[in-house]
Order: C-alpha cells, then sequence, then structure tokens
C-alpha cells in the first residue's frame, strides 16, 4: 500500500511564489508536505488511488488540481469555497465524480485535516490528519484481492 507514482504529471510546475500567492488569496498555509508534492507532481494522477474514509467507505483520489492550468486550476476555486458554508474547506484534489479532497482549515489553521467534500450534498467526511497520510494509505482494488 502506500502511493507508487505520480501519473500525467504537468510540465509547467508551480513555485514556491505562485503557492505563495494562492495560500495569500485563500488566507491559509498549504502544509509543507502538500507544497513539496504539488511543486514536483502539479496536475498528476496518482497510482494506486484508492483511499478509504474514516469510517471506512472507500475513495478514489483522481488527480492534485493544478497551480498552472489555464482551463482549471486551484484559483479557480477561489470564490466556489469562500462562502460562510464551506469558510476553512480548501480543495486540492478531484475525484472522478466532481467530488473534492481538501484541506480543512476550520479547527487548526497550521495543521489541517484531509477530508472528503460531496459536491451534491455539500457534506463532509474525514479521510485522515496529513496530506502524507493520505498518500500512504492509497491501494488499488488488486491489493485487496
Amino acid at each position: 500500500m502506500g502511493l507508487k507514482k505520480w501519473l500525467f504529471v504537468e510540465e509547467e510546475k508551480p513555485d514556491e511564489s505562485v503557492i505563495a500567492s494562492i495560500e495569500k488569496a485563500f488566507d491559509i498555509e498549504y502544509p509543507d508536505d502538500y507544497k513539496i508534492c504539488v511543486m514536483k507532481y502539479n496536475g498528476g494522477f496518482p497510482e494506486p488511488n484508492i483511499f478509504n474514509f474514516s469510517e471506512g467507505q472507500q475513495g478514489v483520489f483522481n488527480d492534485l488540481i493544478s497551480f498552472t492550468d489555464n482551463d482549471i486550476n486551484i484559483e479557480m476555486f477561489y470564490e466556489r469555497f469562500s462562502g460562510p458554508t464551506l469558510k476553512g474547506i480548501v480543495p486540492f484534489a478531484r475525484d472522478p465524480f466532481g467530488n473534492y479532497l481538501c484541506f480543512d482549515y476550520r479547527n487548526n489553521h497550521s495543521s489541517p485535516k484531509i477530508v472528503f467534500l460531496n459536491h451534491e450534498e455539500e457534506t463532509l467526511l474525514l479521510v485522515c490528519d496529513t496530506f502524507n497520510d493520505l498518500l500512504k494509505q492509497l491501494y488499488s482494488l488488486e491489493d485487496t484481492k
């Protein structure tokens, strides 16, 4: 179990200044493990990509939201996630069904937990404590056979 590789990584990578400008816009500070990852694997798809919620259900980590893509990038999520309902919830990845993996800054601004946001119901499910914990728990369905 655990992340083995990243697929389809974008050629253009964000540097520290690009990440800092997004942090300023979102009024957050991303965890260091995430910043290091996104500077190397911007827009990438993890392999394997299945994870479990804290309650045991399965989810799919499809891809990191890009910092540099012109069509869909992390800045485009600012308005969507700045309202009162989702204040403090900052997306960083998507699943194939339009849902998001997010940092939850509501209770801890320096060490956000990882939550899954169901976009239709706007419900949150706890996934794990850190971004590295998420990467360590990734598995494929073949691993369960």
